[in-house]
C-alpha cells in the first residue's frame, strides 16, 4: 500500500441506532476512522459481517474472504490498495478495501465489513465510505466505484455516501468451458486493434456508460492487462475494416471472465464469437468461467443460456463523483461597457459541499 506524508483520520460521533439522529437522545458513538496498521490484522480476521465486492473480479476469492482482507489490507509495499479502519473505544469495528487501478487511478470497492455486535453497523459503513471518498478526492481521484449485487445489505450504506447507479450487470457461469467448435471469421486481437476497439465501444455502450465510465482506448490494450498468472486475450469480428463485435477473456489459474461488445446491427455473429472463444479456451486446464451482460445487452443472454451457463449474479455498478460542475459569479460592480467572457466552468470538491447537499445521495431533497 502506497503511503505518503498525510495521513487522513476522521472523529465523529454518530448514534448507534438506525434513522436516530445525533440531536436524539440516543447512545453515540466515538467513531475514529484511519488508514489500516500492521497491528490490525488480528483484529480485521475477527469482523463478521463482511461484503466482498466487485464480482467477478473478486469470485474466485470469495470462499476465503478473511483471506482477501487481510492480504489487502495489510500495506505491502506493492499493492495498489487503499484500506481504511474504523475504531471505537479503543476496537477495531470495521473497515474497507479500495483498489487502485488505470491510468486515472480511479478506486473501486473491494470489500467493506463491520461488527458492532447488537448495534446497528449502518453507521460505521457510512463513515468509512465518507472519509474514503475525501482521501481519494484529495489524492486527485475523480471517481470511485462499487459493484453491490441486487439486495446487498450494502447498498443503502452506498447509496448514501452518494454512489450513484449507471449499469445493471447479470453474471452468469459455468463450471466448465462449454466444447465448441471454432468458426470461420473471427480472429485473435493485435495490439493494432486498439482504435476500432473503442470505436465499438463508444458506438454500441449508451452514452451516460461512456461518461461514468471515462475509458480511452488504452483499456482495451491486452498486454498493459496482462500480469503475473493473469493473462488477457481477445477475439474480433470485423465487417470490412470496422470492428462489429469483440470479446475478452481474463484468465488466471482459477477461471476466465469474459466481457464482450457486439453492435446492435451484428447481434446474429455474437453465436460464432462465444464458439470459438470457448473453442480456444477450452485447449487450456479445466477450470471454471463467467461471462458479463450488461443490461443493455440482455439480447444476448439466450445464446449464452443456450450454451450452458447459468445465472450466479445480478447487480449495478455505481459511480460516485469527488467533483461537481461550479459556476464563477460575475461581480456585479462591472462595468456595462466592458465585455464579460462566459463564467468559466470550475472543478471544486463535492465533500467540501457537506454530506446533505450531495445531489447523487439517496437523502438529497429528502
Amino acid at each position: 500500500m502506497r503511503t505518503g506524508s498525510s495521513r487522513q483520520t476522521s472523529q465523529a460521533s454518530v448514534p448507534l441506532r438506525k434513522g436516530a439522529s445525533p440531536e436524539a437522545n440516543e447512545p453515540l458513538l466515538d467513531l475514529h476512522v484511519r488508514k489500516v496498521r500492521w497491528t490490525d490484522a488480528f483484529a480485521i480476521s475477527s469482523i463478521r459481517q463482511r461484503y466482498l465486492l466487485n464480482q467477478p473480479n473478486t469470485h474466485w476469492r470469495g470462499s476465503a474472504p478473511t483471506q482477501l482482507s487481510l492480504r489487502r489490507l495489510l500495506p505491502f509495499p506493492s499493492s495498489s490498495a487503499r484500506c481504511f479502519v474504523a475504531c471505537a473505544d479503543r476496537r477495531l469495528v470495521g473497515y474497507a478495501i479500495f483498489d487502485v487501478i488505470g491510468a486515472d487511478q480511479r478506486w473501486v470497492l473491494e470489500g467493506i465489513g463491520a461488527n458492532l455486535g447488537i448495534y446497528e453497523a449502518e453507521p460505521v459503513l457510512d463513515e468509512l465510505l465518507r472519509v474514503a471518498v475525501i482521501s481519494a478526492g484529495l489524492e486527485g481521484t475523480k471517481r470511485l466505484y462499487a459493484r453491490v449485487p441486487d439486495g446487498s445489505g450494502i447498498l443503502s450504506a452506498v447509496r448514501r455516501s452518494g454512489f450513484t447507479p449507471y449499469a445493471a450487470e447479470s453474471i452468469l457461469g459455468s463450471t466448465l468451458v462449454p466444447i465448441a467448435h471454432a468458426r470461420p471469421g473471427i480472429r485473435r486481437q493485435s495490439p493494432s486493434d486498439l482504435w476500432s476497439i473503442h470505436q465499438l465501444y463508444m458506438a454500441t455502450v449508451p452514452k451516460q456508460v461512456q461518461y461514468a465510465e471515462a475509458l480511452t482506448s488504452h483499456h482495451w490494450d491486452l498486454r498493459a492487462r496482462s500480469s503475473g498468472a493473469g493473462r488477457s486475450s481477445g477475439w474480433l469480428v470485423e465487417d470490412g475494416y470496422q470492428a462489429v463485435a469483440y470479446m475478452r477473456a481474463e484468465s488466471s489459474p482459477e477461471g476466465h471472465v469474459l466481457e464482450c461488445l457486439v453492435h446492435p446491427d451484428h447481434r446474429d455473429v455474437f453465436g460464432d464469437l462465444l464458439a470459438t472463444t470457448c473453442a480456444d479456451l477450452g485447449v487450456t486446464a479445466a477450470r471454471r468461467i463467467l461471462v458479463v451482460v450488461r443490461g443493455y445487452q440482455r439480447e444476448l443472454l439466450p445464446y449464452l443460456t443456450s450454451m450452458g451457463f447459468v445465472l450466479r449474479l445480478e447487480q449495478d455498478v455505481h459511480v460516485k463523483y469527488t467533483t461537481a460542475p461550479a459556476r464563477i459569479s460575475v461581480s456585479s460592480a462591472l462595468s456595462v461597457g466592458v465585455e464579460v467572457k462566459e463564467p468559466a466552468g470550475k472543478r471544486v470538491p463535492t465533500f467540501l459541499h457537506g454530506q446533505p447537499s450531495d445531489p447523487s445521495s439517496e437523502g438529497a431533497g429528502s
